[in-house]
Order: structure tokens, then sequence, then C-alpha cells
């Protein structure tokens, strides 16, 4: 597996932050987002800046016995929104920059301890908020394809593997490829009883199930549920490809 690595998460974590906001400032904070139903742009804004403080607390904990507790939900009125979403954002950049991305740093997945696992956590769920909300005024941009690459690659190494996807899926068996063109990245994944693991060297001798090729920012998106992966150039069993998809 290759694909493109961010060094600089803080900038696209404020790249992607100013890119949400400027929706926000256009009086869209009421208005509801098609790829989430559920939710408004101010729900948007409530559910970062929750993760936000998570990650404040998670960093200043530093690698403590206990688990770090997620915040209480956050319920945001439009007109104090913008104010307390720039405070959080905030001070998640300060709580970023006092750790070195390999600083011993509590996580909630089974991955290495390290501060840059909230690095990466804040860009990619911003990036797709972002995303969302544009989507609530009808003008999207991709999602950048360095870090759509890793929007993919936190899906298989962080939720996937504690089973936060989209549907049940005890049949799903076989082997499928991601291939992300602009990004010039590939990720091989093994479905076995409805669980997904990330290969970095497959079996050569293994028979692709099922690939999807497109952009980054594409496949990122169907991973995620906000676009279908038809919309990428798919061969084999969709139905694999369906099984890999988060919440």
């Amino acid at each position: 597996m290759s694909k493109p690595r961010i060094t600089d998460y803080p900038t696209e974590l404020r790249h992607e932050a100013d890119g949400l906001r400027e929706i926000a400032d256009r009086g869209a904070l009421g208005r509801l987002v098609p790829s989430r139903p559920d939710t408004t742009v101010v729900g948007l804004l409530a559910e970062l800046v929750r993760l936000y403080r998570w990650a404040v607390a998670a960093v200043e904990a530093g690698a403590p016995e206990r688990d770090v507790p997620e915040p209480p939900p956050v319920r945001l009125d439009e007109l104090e929104a913008l104010i307390v979403f720039d405070a959080a954002l905030d001070r998640a950049l300060d709580a970023l920059a006092s750790r070195p991305g390999d600083a011993p740093v509590w996580t909630w997945a089974p991955v290495q301890w390290r501060a840059d696992f909230w690095y990466r956590r804040l860009a990619v769920a911003t990036g797709l908020a972002r995303w969302d909300a544009q989507m609530a005024v009808g003008t999207t941009a991709p999602i950048p394809a360095a870090l759509a690459a890793e929007v993919i690659t936190e899906a298989f190494e962080a939720f996937l593997p504690v089973g936060d996807r989209r549907g049940s899926h005890p049949e799903a068996a076989g082997l499928a490829q991601l291939f992300a063109q602009d990004a010039d990245a590939t990720w091989f994944v093994r479905l076995h009883e409805g669980r997904a693991a990330l290969l970095d060297h497959p079996d050569a001798r293994a028979g692709l199930q099922a690939r999807a090729a497109g952009s980054a920012s594409d496949i990122a998106l169907a991973l995620w549920g906000r676009l279908p992966f038809g919309i990428c150039d798919v061969a084999g069993d969709e139905g694999l490809l369906q099984a890999l998809r988060v919440r």
C-alpha cells in the first residue's frame, strides 16, 4: 500500500475549518444537510466542538490507565455557534501544538497511542463536515487528495476494527481493492466473517473479488456513506464494498 502523508495536520485542519465557517457565515446555520439528513449545519458545528474538546482532554491526559470519556453532547444556539466553534478550534490547535505527533496520548482506537491520532482525527472530521455543510448550499468541493487518503486509511485503521460500520455484513468475504487515482494510493482489504483487515502486502495469488477506482475524495466519501460507490469505477462484488462503509 502506498499513500501520501500529511505532515502539517494543523494547517489542513485550519483550512477545512475555514471552508466550513465560510458556509456558516452565509446564514446557512439552520439548513438541513442532505448528506446527513438528521442534522443541520449548526449541528455539524456542535459535533465538532464536542470532538475538539475530547481531543483536548485526551492530549492533556497523556497516556492514563483509564479511558478519557467523551464529553457530553453539545447544544449550540445559532447566535453563539461560531463563537463557541472558534474557541473550541483554537483550544484544540493549542493543545496539539503542545505535543509532538509521537508523544504518548490516549486514543479510543486499536492503534498505537500517539498524539498524531488526534491530529488526523480532527482534520478528517472537519474535512467531512466541511463537505457536508457545502452540500447544504449545493456547492461542494472535493476533499483534497492527501486528506482524503487519510480519511480512507483512518476508516480501516480505527473505525472498522471497533465495529463502527453501516449495517451488519456477516457473510462478507473476499479481497477488495480501493485505488485512489489522483493520490496514486492503493488499499487492499480482506473481509472474512464480516471482519475487515487492511493488508500491506496481499498474496499475489489471491484474486480480487471487488475493486473501486476513482478520486481519493470520491472513495473517501463513499466509505463514509456520503456518496454511492457507483460514483467510482466499480468491478466485481459491490456488496464487499458496501461492507466497508463506516457510520
